[in-house]
This record gives C-alpha cells, sequence and structure tokens, in this order.
C-alpha cells in the first residue's frame, strides 16, 4: 500500500514554490525544465504528471489527425508531456503503442479507429477527452490528493457540459451520447442523457455546481449562439477553484498552484 504523504513532507518544496513564483514575473519560464525538476523533488511525482497528461492528449490528437491527412506535423507536439513526443510517435506509428499507459494507449487507438471509419474529428476528439478525464481522475487518486480529485471532477463536469451543449446546438440525437461523457463529473452521465434533448432540463442538472454561473451563456450556445463567453465562464470555475490555494503556504497547494500558474492554465 502507497504510504500516504505529509504536509511536513512538502516543507522545503513549499519554501522552494513559493520562491519561485515570486519570480515568474522575471521572464519567460522553461516549462520543460520545471516539470523535469519539481518531478524529481516532489515526494509524489503525480502531483506534477497531473498537469502533464494534457499534453500527451493533445500530442495524440496531432498524430490521430495528421496521419489521417497524410502530413505529420512534428512542429506541433509538445515536449511537456509524461511521454517523450518522439518516442510516442514512433510507438504510434511503428509499434501500436506497446509499452505505453494502457489506458492511453486505448484511447489512441478507438480515436484512431473512429476517425478512420466515421471521418468526423470531433467524435476521435470526445473518446480521448473522455479518457483524458478519466487518467487525471485516477492520477489524483494515486497521489492521494483529495484537492486535485476535486478539479478532476470539476473539469469533467466542464467538458461534459461543452460536450452536451455542442450536441444540442447540433441537434444530434440522444444515443449519440453513448461514449461520448465521462462519469468522472458530480453529474451522472445516465442522468444527462435521461434530461437531453431538453435543454433547459440539462443545464438544470448543473444548477447546484460550481458551474451554476455559467448556465445562462451555455443555454445561449445550445440556442445557436457563441460559445466563447461560455467557455471563459467554464474555465473561470476552475481558476476560481485554484485560486483557494492562493494563500496556502505549506503542503501540496503551493506545489500545486505554482504548476497552476505555470502551466499557463490560470487566465
Amino acid at each position: 500500500m502507497k504510504k500516504k504523504t505529509k504536509d511536513t513532507d512538502y516543507l522545503f518544496l513549499s519554501a522552494y514554490v513559493h520562491a519561485c513564483q515570486a519570480r515568474l514575473s522575471e521572464g519567460p519560464v522553461n516549462k520543460s525544465e520545471i516539470f523535469s525538476e519539481l518531478s524529481s523533488m516532489a515526494p509524489d511525482s503525480g502531483i506534477v504528471d497531473f498537469f502533464r497528461l494534457k499534453y500527451d492528449y493533445h500530442n495524440a490528437k496531432v498524430l490521430i489527425k495528421s496521419t489521417a491527412s497524410g502530413v505529420i506535423e512534428d512542429r506541433l507536439l509538445s515536449p511537456l508531456g509524461r511521454i517523450d513526443a518522439a518516442a510516442l510517435k514512433s510507438a504510434y506509428l511503428e509499434s501500436g503503442l506497446s509499452g505505453l499507459p494502457a489506458e492511453f494507449s486505448a484511447a489512441v487507438l478507438d480515436a484512431k479507429d473512429t476517425l478512420a471509419r466515421t471521418g468526423d474529428p470531433r467524435l476521435s476528439d470526445f473518446i480521448l477527452d473522455r479518457a483524458y478525464v478519466s487518467e487525471l481522475l485516477h492520477t489524483a487518486r494515486t497521489a492521494r490528493s483529495e484537492f486535485l480529485q476535486g478539479y478532476a471532477r470539476l473539469f469533467a463536469d466542464c467538458v461534459n457540459l461543452r460536450s452536451v451543449v455542442r450536441m444540442l446546438k447540433s441537434g444530434v440525437e440522444r444515443d449519440k451520447l453513448d461514449g461520448i461523457l465521462s462519469e468522472c463529473g458530480t453529474v451522472a452521465p445516465g442522468a444527462i442523457k435521461a434530461a437531453y434533448p431538453e435543454t433547459a432540463a440539462v443545464l438544470k442538472l448543473y444548477s447546484s455546481t460550481k458551474l451554476a454561473p455559467a448556465l445562462h451563456e451555455a443555454e445561449a450556445a445550445a440556442a445557436g449562439g457563441g460559445f466563447s463567453v461560455f467557455e471563459e465562464q467554464c474555465r473561470a470555475a476552475l481558476d476560481a477553484y485554484m485560486d483557494s490555494l492562493r494563500l496556502q503556504c505549506f503542503g501540496e497547494q503551493p506545489l500545486i498552484y505554482y504548476l497552476y500558474t505555470i502551466e499557463g492554465i490560470k487566465s
């Protein structure tokens, strides 16, 4: 059984990241170096991996879409993931992703097959987004971080709400929701599917969540309006969740807040 990390295990690292945070205004940062350094310093590197996961899935999307078009866009691959971008490309092209994390590999192959079968990149993106959220929550659980578990669930709510609003806008049938919605959020996919396609009924499910302030714009977007303000409000909910760590002095919280800040996630 994995030993539980204590706040006191972070005493030195907390002081270090507070000093790094104070220097952020001095100029650009090298995220790759920071991720590598903090992975070796952190009592649990899973907290750093939590912030690197999105780059693995970004790279998967690039490889799937670029190989489908016949032109591999190496310049779009990020060096910031857990998996080396060149190694991921090689595994994707030559070995069927053998040796890579099982959940990630299965999702990538499923998304690849879906794009080849349907020609619809949105469907392949839905598959990868769902797997990303699942890995995000699993990584937070493995790191035994209740705070990151809460963030992952909120992020899952954001992903599901954005997906269902897009589908409402497009008039997609209910059965198309199968396999798209994440089960990691606070609103159950079954409840969403039961309420669909009634926009008011779907949005009511989120009225008691942290996404409640975004529902007015969600309704407008579902009715045919733009998505930018709606998506900004989803991001604001995630930012507000992370901003609760701003004044935390030690434990995992300063590390999480610093990583969130340098990641460029925080607006």
